[in-house]
This record gives structure tokens, sequence and C-alpha cells, in this order.
């Protein structure tokens, strides 16, 4: 390389990294400010890490032991909870611009990290506490240390590290189980990747990943396979199949998850994309072994039934780079600017939980800024990437802004329904339990894993336990795990969330006497509807669990008690 190249790579470098620091430092103050409070998930991985096990009911452990280190020094503050997001999301961020450095170079290397990092999904990610956001740093360190290993680079470091970050990314989410498919493609495909893989060297990387996730698979085989079995009620596999529309929402969702410009660039690229790269394997393809398997298997799991937007989010992680290099290096393209304009545009007005006069503004100034940095770039397609970046940017300040603003402004601006869950838990866990000590209840049962979750957060420094209901034979969820017996059966506070199965939860008490609400306004809805959070309250003894059957669970059908009235009003009521 010569003095100017290294001067270049140094200056993309320091780029880079002064970015993600500054990305950091601001993630990490909105952390510590923000008034939104934990959502139910959070709430229970808070839960979980309050002791330390191998597993836990529905996922592997990293994400509670992880809690558990912070909150322990730091104490239960919710910025404590949320803090490892932001460091993870960096460190993730940091694996794919060396992965991408050595693959394109420096100029693509930032270009890849920053897109990771200012991702919509990680805009997000970075300033709640989840799954993801566990995963993701272990997941990008594979997919360097196993480019490495490929390319003879590192030796044993490579694969020492390869096989540490493929274990703890098991420990983290099952979702790592598509590094593995894109494991086994590339080494049918990619003549230097079996070298590298079939080798002591990859036995290693095995040997340690496996020993690495083992106590997991004990803890489960100990636990009837918990975790296993929630993965797989998740996948809903049960119900109604081939549901054909959801393939175009799961499409539509990852616009917003990988955002517009990538996403686009992304599936327009996998159908025009010309390798520079000898042979069926260059680098293009490489990483396509790991985007498209996560991309087909979500999107048929979607048409089966149902998929989260989120599920395929380890796609992006390599995507980011591919997108980066592809766009690199493209000649300069009118129509690519103007397509990716409109699609943005109309992916903004299928936004949920906004108003649409908010959807069509924020559309338009996106779908205009667009065109106008295209004209100002003379259509390069490497425009599209400080396009995305500066969209991006734009997106986490003003998420983060909302997120600050008071009440009356995102009621003005439509945007409290999309902060519901995030909003009241508090204020509903003060009260909940004011009127149990008010009623000298032995026990406080919810009907809603959510409601627990939420409550059990805000009344952590509680007295009086707090059970959730049972509507089936068994648990399942963690929030299930305690059942109501003995002495906390004697005399019960029940706040219920839903109307629908108040009749069921009657049915289980000999004395069931209504004594009040609990209500917490939340905001109100782009309809002028006001959103709230509502506990009725009864006070239940006498307590006689009914066996769970069809039979019981038909005698309810179509019945309800405190119904919400429809809102707007139905004519005539």
């Amino acid at each position: 390389m010569t003095a100017a190249g290294f001067d270049s790579s140094r200056r993309w470098q320091a780029t880079t990294f002064f970015a993600l620091a500054v990305l950091l430092v601001v993630r990490v103050t909105f952390t510590g400010i923000s008034p939104l409070n934990l959502y139910a998930d959070e709430a229970q991985y808070w839960r979980w890490g309050e002791t330390l096990e191998w597993g836990y009911y529905s996922k592997p452990p990293m994400i509670a032991w992880v809690i558990h280190a912070v909150t322990t020094v730091l104490g239960n503050a919710e910025w404590a909870v949320r803090l490892p997001a932001a460091f993870l999301h960096t460190a993730g961020a940091v694996f794919i611009y060396f992965l991408a450095r050595d693959m394109y170079g420096h100029r693509v290397g930032m270009f890849s990290s920053l897109g990771y990092a200012l991702m919509p999904a990680v805009i997000l990610s970075s300033v709640v506490i989840s799954t993801d956001g566990v995963l993701m740093p272990f997941w990008c360190a594979a997919l360097w240390a196993l480019w490495r290993l490929r390319n003879e680079n590192g030796g044993w470091i490579s694969a020492v590290g390869l096989g540490a970050a493929v274990g703890f990314g098991f420990l983290s989410k099952y979702a790592m189980l598509y590094f593995a498919i894109g494991t086994l493609l590339v080494l049918l495909l990619d003549q230097q990747s079996r070298r590298a893989l079939i080798s002591f060297k990859g036995l290693a990387a095995l040997s340690i990943a496996a020993a690495i996730f083992a106590p997991h698979l004990l803890w489960n085989a100990a636990n009837d396979f918990k975790t296993v079995s929630h993965t797989v009620d998740n996948a809903n596999l049960g119900g109604d199949l081939i549901n054909p529309e959801n393939a175009l929402t799961f499409l539509v969702d990852q616009l917003g998850v990988f955002g517009p410009i990538s996403f686009l660039a992304l599936f327009f690229g996998i159908f025009v994309m010309r390798s520079e790269d000898d042979g069926i394997m260059g680098r293009d393809r490489w990483l396509l072994c790991f985007i498209l398997p996560v991309l087909i298997i979500i999107l048929g799991q979607a048409v089966l039934s149902r998929a989260n937007a989120n599920w395929a989010a380890t796609a992006y992680p390599a995507a980011s780079v591919l997108v980066a290099a592809w766009l690199a290096r493209a000649k300069p393209n009118r129509n690519l600017w103007y397509i990716i304009a409109a699609v943005s545009f109309l992916a903004f007005l299928l936004a949920p939980d906004v108003s649409l006069l908010t959807r069509m503004l924020i559309g338009s100034v996106v779908a205009v800024s667009i065109l106008g940095f295209g004209h100002f770039m003379r259509h390069s397609p490497s425009g599209l990437l400080w396009t995305s970046l500066a969209l991006h940017g734009v997106l986490m300040v003003t998420f983060m802004t909302i997120a600050l603003l008071p009440a009356s402004t995102t009621t003005a601006l439509g945007f409290d329904n999309a902060l519901k869950r995030t909003r009241g838990w508090d204020a509903a866990a003060e009260q909940v339990f004011a009127r149990a000590d008010e009623f000298n209840a032995t026990s406080v049962l919810v009907d809603e894993r959510e409601a627990w979750h939420g409550l059990d957060y805000y009344a952590r420094d509680r007295t009086t336990p707090m059970i959730s209901w049972r509507r089936y034979a068994g648990p399942k969820s963690f929030s299930e795990a305690q059942p109501l017996e003995g002495d906390l059966a004697e005399r019960v506070l029940v706040a219920s969330l839903h109307s629908g199965m108040r009749p069921k939860l009657r049915s289980d008490f000999r004395s069931f006497e209504h004594v009040g609400a609990v209500t917490i306004p939340l905001g109100t809805r782009s309809n002028g509807c006001p959103i709230v959070r509502e506990f009725q309250l009864y006070i239940g003894t006498g307590y006689a669990r009914q066996e769970r059957t069809q039979e019981w669970e038909a005698k309810f059908d179509g019945q309800t008690e405190f119904k919400p009235a429809p809102c707007p009003p139905v004519p005539g009521q």
C-alpha cells in the first residue's frame, strides 16, 4: 500500500470509530434520560437476571446474565437495565467494519459499519434491551472470524474466536442456527471455506462452540426443554396454514427493519448483481449465504403462519456489507433513485400506530429529500449510501425527540399509540398494590403476561405476592410459573385487563366481588379515542380451580364483563 493509500485508509477508519463513539455517547445519554417505562419483555429479562441460570422459560441465558452483571453494580433503574444495549451494538458495528475492510477495503468498511449502526432496527434496539441486541455482536464477530479463517488470517486465534462467538451466540438466541445454515452453504459452495473448516482449526472451533452451549442443553433436558417448546409455540404452526398475504406484510416490514434504501438496494441487487470475483463463490455470494437463507426461511414462516418483523434481523449484518459494496462500485442510475424514492414514500404510508397525516408528511419529506440528494450526487449509487445514513440519522434523532416530548405534544403528533406499551406501568403498579393493601389481599392475580411483567418490575419492592392466572392446564409463560395455592389463595385481589377472561376467572372462585377499577391514561389515538390501561378489580375468595377442558372453555364463549364501549361510539348505543 502507498503512503497516500495508507493515510486514506487511516482516515476511513478514524472516521468510522469517531462516528461510532459519537453514536454511543448519544445512545447512552438518551438511555439515561428516557422517560419511557420498561416494556413487558424488558421487565421479564430483568426478572430472569435476578437469578443466574443456564436457561429460562423462553430464551437462552445470555440476556439475563448481561442484565445481572450491570444491575448488580449500577442498581435496578430502567437506564441500568437498558445500558448494555448501546455497547453491544457498538461492538457489533466494530466487527462489521473489520469484516467489510478485509473483504472490500476501508471505505466500504465505513459505510457497512455505520449502515449497521444506523439501521432502523438497531436504532431502536440500542436503547432497549432485547435478545437481538445481545445476539448481534456475537453474530458479527462470528462472520469476521469465519472470513479470516477462510482466508488463512489469524490462524488459531480466528478458530478460537469463531467457536467462542458461535457458542455465545447460541446462548443469546436460537436464531444463531441461521449462522450454522449459512456455514453449511459455504462449505458446500466454497472450496476455501471447506479447506478452512474441514481441518483441525475447524474442529477446534466446533468443539469450543459445543462446549459453551452444552450446559444450556443439559439445563433444557433437566427442565422439560422449556425454551425449545416455547420456540415451537412461537412458530404457531398449529393454526391456519398458508397465508400468502403475510408475504407482502413481511417484505414491507423489512423496509422498516433494514431501512427503505438499504432493503430496496438489497432486493434489486440480488437480481441484477454481477460479481467482480472469479468462480462460483466470490465475496458477494459468500455474504449471500448468510442473508438469503434467513430471509427465505422467515418469509416461508410468515406465509405458513406469522413472523415478527425482527425475526429476519440476522440477515442484515452481512447485508450491510453487501449493500455497501454493491452501491460503492455501481454506475450512475437515475431510475434506481426514482424507484427508491417512490417506494420509500409508500413504505411510510404503511407505518403502523401513526396518524395518516403524519405518515404522509414524513413520507413526502423523505421522498423529496432522496430525489434532491440524488440530483446533487448526479444519481451515483454510492450517493445512496450517504442518503441512507443521513435518513437513518434523522430517524434516530426524531425517535429520541418524540420519546422525550411531553404527552400533549405526542398526542398532537399522533404518536401515543406507538408509545403506549412503554407508558403507565409505574402508576399502575402503585395503584394496584395500594388497593391490595387496602383490601388486605393475600395476593394479586392478573390475567395477562404483559401485565404481570410490567407490574412486577415497578412493584419490585412489594410485600404482596403477584400471580399470573393460568387459563390453560399448565403454565404457558414464565409469568405463570407460580400457581395460585395455599395461603396465597385466601383473599385474592384480581386485577383483570380482559373483559373476555373475567367470566372464566369468576368460575375459579366461590365469591367474586367487583370492587372498582384502576384506570391509567396512556394518550389519545389519531381518531380522538382515549388510550387507557384499565384493570377491573375483584376480591375473590374460596378459590377452587376448575378443570381446564374443552367443555369448560366453550361454556364461556362470547361472555364478557365490563366490556369497554366502542370508540368511536356505535350509533344507537
